[in-house]
């Protein structure tokens, strides 16, 4: 049998049927968990009216644990409505990229004179989204909130494939579209990184950017920079947290085994269109079962991030909230662009998508996929700043420094943030302490 049928009938089979089961079994156990809570509390409230007594008895203290295990009401809000709520002025704003994908990009302010003449792009990483930046929704500890009380024009960019960003101009049903998901880290560097910063700048009506990226949002840059190193000029500067070129010496245990095992090609090659994009409704109710059954929901989905991407200090993170973190991440990403990270790994360097020898041959003309020039960015010489976490297992001293020596290094800065993982950088409790003060000061230089 071809084995393009067979890609085709297991995409078809987990979209009409691996999905909905998954759906139907959390559903079952959210509900049942969700009902169990809230019917005992109520039967409890019959007689004990108020949890916090003087004189608490045995009833009193099980009220007081049950409410504990009721989900934070920001599980079930829209992030967009979480962003109003905090008092900013919020625009949702559709950018279509030259190959037909849609992309979701947010935009956040306060004042509607915009004082500043550089407006800020934030891109997201791998498996990520605009939420990102959201995740402690406070305004003294969130990275857009402190821009936008600065008086900034705060743009948070979403790549295609993720929760945010499913969308084309020809393709129909994209979530049962072959053709839409496959996209791969290519598509990401070419097209939507451009499209972006070029939208920003239309509708902003200024003449450059700043730019600040997160892992895979610098990654995308660099690509697309390493072909078009003029398009430099669009940007005032350039700031990279956890900047990730090359990961040849990624430390996560699990993606280690993943690599060595092929377990997100075969993933791929089995037609398996996506990876860890959720409509909302999933992601609610992990996000609710992580408060109402936090032993087991909660301990998981934190243990998969740990695995994932490095989260050796937990006191980084805000636990009780972690339920309103899972009911809107992750963004999730095509399977075809997450093979291709795994490419980098094994090739030490950033490259085409690697298609096998005689396609290779077809596409590009070798039978091994080209590397991206990435020498080129020695004329990469706007201004620079990157921030590199000790703890982190992504993108570590010696990647950096292999990064480093590609770049022009005249207007550069490097800063080391003590015990920071992959995801401290958005999600730390004390960047704003650590991390935040310094990229406003880099990007206060910059606004002239």
């Amino acid at each position: 049998m071809n084995f393009q049928i067979i890609q085709t009938i297991t995409f078809y089979f987990f979209i009409w049927v691996i999905k909905p089961i998954a759906n139907v079994g959390l559903s079952l156990t959210y509900y049942s968990a969700y009902i169990a809570i809230h019917l005992t509390d109520y039967v409890l409230s019959l007689f004990v009216k108020e949890c916090e007594s003087r004189n608490q008895t045995f009833l009193h203290k099980l009220r007081k644990i049950l409410n504990k295990h009721k989900p934070y009401l920001g599980v079930y809000t829209q992030a967009t409505d979480i962003i109003s709520d905090q008092g900013y002025n919020f625009e949702s704003h559709k950018i279509i990229t030259e190959d037909g994908y849609i992309l979701t990009i947010w935009r956040i302010y306060k004042d509607v004179t915009h004082p500043h003449p550089h407006p800020i792009i934030l891109q997201h990483g791998l498996l990520d989204s605009s939420w990102s930046w959201l995740i402690n929704n406070d305004k003294k500890l969130t990275l857009p909130y402190i821009l936008a009380e600065q008086g900034y024009d705060v743009w948070l960019a979403n790549n295609r494939g993720n929760k945010y960003c499913i969308g084309h101009t020809k393709f129909q049903s994209v979530d049962y579209n072959q053709q839409y998901w496959d996209c791969s880290f290519d598509d990401l560097a070419k097209y939507d990184f451009k499209a972006i910063v070029l939208y920003v700048k239309n509708v902003t009506q200024r003449a450059k950017v700043i730019y600040l990226g997160h892992s895979q949002g610098t990654t995308q840059a660099f690509a697309y920079l390493s072909n078009n190193i003029e398009f430099q000029n669009h940007l005032k500067c350039f700031i990279g947290l956890g900047p990730a070129m090359f990961i040849s010496n990624l430390r996560s245990a699990f993606l280690q085994w993943a690599i060595k095992l092929y377990i997100f090609e075969l993933i791929y090659y089995l037609g398996i269109p996506y990876f860890f994009v959720f409509d909302d409704g999933f992601n609610i109710k992990i996000g609710a079962l992580c408060y109402m059954i936090p032993s087991i929901f909660r301990s998981f989905f934190f243990e998969v991030t740990n695995q994932l991407c490095g989260f050796p200090q937990k006191n980084k993170i805000d636990l009780n909230r972690f339920g309103n973190m899972v009911a809107h991440e992750p963004g999730g990403s095509a399977s075809k662009n997450i093979v291709q990270w795994m490419q980098f790994f094994r090739s030490k360097q950033l490259q085409y998508f690697d298609y096998g020898a005689s396609q290779n041959l077809a596409l590009y003309g070798q039978r091994d996929p080209p590397p991206y020039p990435v020498d080129n960015l020695k004329n990469f010489t706007i201004p620079k700043y990157f921030y590199l976490g000790t703890k982190d297992i992504i993108t570590d001293t010696d990647d950096l420094g292999k990064m480093l020596n590609k770049l022009d290094q005249t207007h550069m800065k490097v800063e080391f943030i003590d015990d920071y993982a992959h995801l401290d950088y958005v999600w730390a409790v004390d960047a704003h302490v650590k991390l935040y003060p310094s990229i406003l000061k880099n990007i206060k230089e910059n606004q002239n």
